[in-house]
């Protein structure tokens, strides 16, 4: 007896049923996947490096201590370079809210953008007084459930860190076993474009990560470089923070740029830090986008506009700002494996721009 062939208006049902599970495990399941998939692609970023350390003659074990090693002397070092700053930065940050709306209702009185711009309090010289007076005198300004939020926040962030390097060692020590299930699970005759999609993807990820570490270092050189000469105060956090944020493709560079014009503004209105943020952001952005871009990236991803930024601001509001800047190696991995599975070939052509 034939067997009915699903209609087309099921399948798209099915399908649709997927999606909508997907998204659904996605967002309940954040606090388990999140720093699984970020540790996922650190693992794959320093995998080469814990190849180069076996090849070497190391143990296993020293040769994962090695390269987790090199990503905490990175991490260290990102800290160390902006920690001074970022530390002063807090220490000064109510002069500078002050200069900000200072500032912003200066703006408001001379372009009347009242209707546009939200009205911001300025604290004037004798209420400063008055209020600093109150809160020696008064009560703390810090309550109790504020510090033990704040610790407790940390103590979070921290756990989440270690949570994470603890799944980069776990997935370097278990990486030929996991390769190996997915080859035994995989239909004999699938085993060979197993091991190619899993090869390229990967490779893919390898390429894009490593080519956006040089990518930040070189932007973060840049940018600190002009904004010293441009006069704006804290260049180094501001140039490594927006040297990041260019991990969010397209709208990274806006953000951080638009931060960096705010504070180049609110430190008195000298147009000419204004300026100097404007001159150093467009040259740098030319660069990376003619010259940096194509030698240390070039098109890997294989992704087409739309689909980058409908992914980047999906995976923004399921997964927060972190889920922005894993979002595009994610669909990546995902455009490769429909490339290869026969019944999902035409989404990889969705998803991609050749």
């Amino acid at each position: 007896m034939q067997i009915a062939q699903p209609s087309k208006l099921s399948v798209a049902v099915l399908q649709l049923a997927l999606l909508i599970g997907i998204i659904v495990v996605l967002y309940f399941g954040q606090s388990l996947l999140l720093p699984l998939v970020v540790a996922a692609l650190l693992a794959m970023v320093l995998n080469p490096l814990h190849e180069k350390f076996l090849d070497w003659g190391w143990p296993n074990g020293l040769s994962i201590a090695g390269a987790v090693g090199v990503l905490l002397l990175f991490f260290a070092g990102l800290f160390a370079a902006i920690g001074q700053q970022a530390a002063s930065f807090a220490d000064n940050w109510p002069e500078t809210k002050e200069r900000i709306s200072t500032q912003v209702s200066s703006l408001r009185k001379e372009y009347r953008l009242e209707s546009i711009l939200p009205k911001v309090p300025v604290i004037e010289e004798s209420k400063k007084g008055a209020a600093s007076t109150q809160s020696e005198t008064g009560s703390m300004p810090v309550s109790g459930g504020g510090i033990m939020g704040f610790i407790s926040s940390t103590f979070g962030i921290l756990g989440d860190f270690f949570l994470m390097l603890i799944y980069v060692i776990l997935l370097l020590s278990q990486k030929d076993r996991l390769r190996e299930f997915v080859l035994r699970v995989a239909p004999d005759e699938k085993r060979g474009l197993t091991h190619q999609t899993l090869n390229e993807s990967r490779d893919i990820v390898q390429n894009y990560l490593r080519g956006y570490m040089i990518l930040i270092g070189v932007l973060s050189v840049l940018y600190s470089v002009g904004f010293l000469i441009s006069g704006l105060d804290y260049a180094i956090l501001v140039a490594v923070l927006a040297a990041t944020l260019s991990l969010i493709p397209y709208l990274g560079n806006i953000i951080g740029g638009l931060f960096a014009l705010a504070l180049a503004y609110s430190s008195g209105g000298d147009i000419s830090a204004v300026y100097g943020v404007l001159i150093t952001m467009g040259l740098a952005q030319l660069l990376e986008n003619y010259v940096i871009t194509p030698m240390v990236i070039g098109d890997e991803v294989d992704l087409n506009p739309l689909v980058t930024i409908i992914c980047v601001v999906g995976m923004s509001i399921l997964w927060g700002p972190v889920g922005a800047i894993v979002a595009i190696p994610i669909f990546a991995i995902l455009r490769i494996i429909c490339s290869h599975v026969d019944g999902l070939r035409d989404y990889a052509y969705l998803l991609g721009q050749k």
